[in-house]
């Protein structure tokens, strides 16, 4: 018993060890990614660009998850599941609307303009690497950070199926692997967002 509360007691200390540390990774992480947002949607207006607009939307929601998480690590445990739950659903929001977009664009789809894809797709990539290797040294026992690193990773495959779909549109003509890989990303999305709120579910119980 008394062993018990040793390790509760580490346990505990060592989650508030991790908490000023996961505060700066995650605040450089919200800095990289709404800067890269912010110019994404500057250049998607200047060019009149939707795909740069689009992915920049996929950012806003990336920086959003960040700023939750961030913002929890300044409350109460409590808090910080109710917050771990709002990202949790968010996450299975962004997998039903990327579903839905790809459902559409079978039913329609637009002819894609490969290179500028192929552009933002790679740079998004790199930013997303990078973001996602700063948060490698995080804390993922805590839910809120990990809600947070699947929104990053769910986007960073995003980038790799957006690069996929440019290259295949630009050297083969084949416009349906967009469509067929976004539907594949948005069910790995939904399992992430599913996987994360079962585990703040039963946080409650």
């Amino acid at each position: 018993m008394a062993h018990q509360h040793h390790c509760t007691e580490h346990h505990e200390q060592d989650h508030h060890n991790h908490i000023p540390q996961d505060r700066k990774i995650l605040a450089w992480s919200f800095a990289v990614i709404s800067g890269y947002m912010v110019v994404e949607f500057v250049g998607g207006w200047l060019f009149n660009s939707l795909t740069l607009m689009a992915d920049a939307g996929h950012m806003a929601n990336d920086s959003l998850s960040l700023l939750l998480a961030l913002i929890a690590l300044f409350l109460s445990e409590r808090k910080q599941t109710w917050f771990a739950l709002l990202n949790a659903a968010s996450l299975i929001v962004v997998a039903v609307l990327i579903l839905a977009e790809a459902v559409q664009r079978w039913q329609s789809p637009p002819e894609i303009r490969a290179l500028p894809m192929l552009g933002v797709a790679v740079i998004g990539f790199l930013v997303n690497v990078l973001v996602a290797w700063i948060m490698l040294k995080s804390n993922q026992e805590n839910l809120n950070v990990k809600a947070a690193y699947l929104h990053v990773m769910a986007d960073l495959f995003g980038s790799v199926v957006a690069i996929l779909a440019g290259l295949s549109a630009y050297f083969l003509g084949w416009q349906w692997v967009d469509v067929a890989a976004s539907a594949l990303l948005s069910l790995f999305i939904l399992r992430s967002g599913i996987s994360v709120m079962r585990e703040v579910l039963t946080t409650f119980k």
